[in-house]
């Protein structure tokens, strides 16, 4: 506003009023005070900095604490929305989204325009329902419920003639992916598609939806991320070695992937400057608070055992 416009609208303001009143000078200086104080609010409003992550569910929790620290620290808005892994690169290279959230290895089509950065790793971790006696699986028997194999609790050894309630994320999950490629043996660089998953299975579409599932089901095995693990289901050892972040470091467990985010590449913007702070301290910090295992270099087992504690 102009030093003459401002000196008119005070001069306005600071004019006494005597009878008789005359309301006009104030009504169009309120008039004139709303229209300033609207425009410049929606100005600011449309400068304000924003990023739009979508993509993986098992990573919904992580991405939403990563937005929330980040606003409280830089000021930066920070929108997360699921939809699956295979949702977050289509988003991205549509100008939909600025970050792509992925619980998967990207294709080499997907690739070819996305810069890729390891955030966190996991662990998956197959689960049952919390009445179930059963405690361990070897990795073959685990292939062949999905393949549809073996159908009855019975087959595994268990005192109770009971059809197994396959619970399977929906294709194109990052989850549903990591279990393709780590027990199915899929492998899209060797240009191996595996045994296939049967379709004989109740199909969800997130993590949460497939621990409800497993929960409410007394005949169910699933499998679930490390960190959504609770009292309402039972996570079971493969092979007698227990789903841990220590018995993966050591290689002992094999359900073990990484997480991912990704950027169109040639940005160097508020996107790339959010990626920066998901690989700082602090937001490895965060990885670490929601249960997964950050990218830091762990010196020793213990450190390991500290992420996601009890959650066995």
């Amino acid at each position: 506003m102009s030093t003459e416009k401002r000196k008119l609208l005070l001069d306005i303001i600071k004019r006494p009023i005597s009878p008789p009143f005359n309301l006009v000078p104030l009504v169009y200086c309120l008039l004139f005070v709303i229209v300033l104080a609207f425009t410049f609010s929606n100005q600011a409003f449309a400068k304000l900095p924003r990023l739009i992550v979508v993509g993986s569910t098992t990573m919904l929790p992580l991405s939403e604490h990563l937005a929330t620290q980040y606003k409280k620290k830089i000021g930066v808005d920070v929108l997360v929305q699921g939809g699956g892994s295979s949702a977050g690169p289509v988003a991205v290279l549509n100008n939909i989204a600025q970050v792509a959230a992925s619980s998967r290895t990207f294709t080499e089509h997907e690739s070819e325009n996305l810069r890729v950065f390891t955030i966190a790793h996991d662990v998956l971790a197959i689960v049952v329902h919390p009445s179930n006696p059963i405690k361990n699986i070897s990795i073959q028997e685990l292939k062949d419920i999905l393949s549809g194999k073996i159908t009855n609790w019975k087959q595994l050894g268990l005192p109770f003639d009971k059809a197994i309630q396959l619970v399977n994320d929906s294709s194109g999950n990052g989850t549903r992916a990591a279990m393709e490629e780590l027990v199915m043996g899929k492998s899209k660089a060797k240009q191996l598609n595996g045994t296939l998953i049967t379709l004989m299975s109740v199909v969800t579409n997130s993590s949460s939806e497939m621990k409800a599932n497993v929960a409410n089901f007394k005949y169910a095995i699933g499998y679930l991320p490390f960190s959504y693990l609770d009292n309402t289901v039972k996570a079971i050892a493969i092979d007698n070695v227990p789903p841990t972040y220590a018995a993966a470091h050591r290689g002992k467990y094999p359900l073990y992937r990484d997480l991912y985010y990704a950027i169109k590449k040639g940005s160097a913007s508020l996107d790339l400057a959010y990626i920066y702070y998901v690989l700082s301290p602090e937001g490895q910090d965060i990885v670490t608070q929601e249960g997964f295992l950050p990218i830091k270099l762990i010196t020793t087992h213990e450190e390991l055992d500290k992420i996601g504690v009890n959650r066995y």
